[in-house]
């Protein structure tokens, strides 16, 4: 697993699930078990030095069309922002 062998390299250690305090940089799971975890509703929240390898709606970008509908979409809002800005 390349991932693992990167991180051993690098002299990190695998967090178990005894430590309970929030001294982790990496945290690798299924989008399923990030979206329960990472939920606005939990209230947790990242560190600045914190990593999950997916994210909520990541599909948003990583899939082809739903990328091209949100820049679409952003590039609607920088146009009207700069017609109420010229206004």
């Amino acid at each position: 697993f390349v991932v693992v062998a990167n991180f051993e390299r690098r002299g990190w250690e695998k967090w178990g699930a005894n430590n309970s305090d929030d001294d982790w940089n990496v945290f690798w799971a299924n989008v399923h078990n990030v979206k329960q975890i990472f939920n606005p509703e939990n209230g947790i929240r990242l560190g600045d030095h914190q990593l999950v390898n997916h994210f909520p709606n990541h599909y948003e970008l990583t899939r082809k069309d739903l990328m091209v509908k949100n820049m679409k979409r952003y590039r609607r809002e920088l146009e009207k922002e700069a017609g109420a800005a010229l206004a």
